[in-house]
């Protein structure tokens, strides 16, 4: 697989993404019957479907695990 982008992410590079700060991004979902391996803490803002490439597009705001903070 390639490096994610920021258009056209697949689901699975979220998963991936090391989260250090809260990070807002349009996900390209092409099997909504597939759940999406996000975060605990992650939140889906917004979806719409977009007919010309027969995909959902989501907006997802990750936010970094609770663990990782060291205050």
């Amino acid at each position: 697989m390639g490096a994610p982008t920021e258009a056209g992410q697949r689901p699975d590079d979220i998963a991936e993404m090391d989260i250090t700060e809260p990070t807002v991004t349009w996900l390209e979902v092409s099997h909504p019957q597939q759940p999406i391996p996000i975060g605990e803490n992650d939140r889906v803002i917004d979806s719409q479907f977009n007919e010309q490439y027969d995909v959902w597009e989501v907006l997802l705001v990750a936010l970094p695990d609770e663990e990782e903070e060291d205050e």
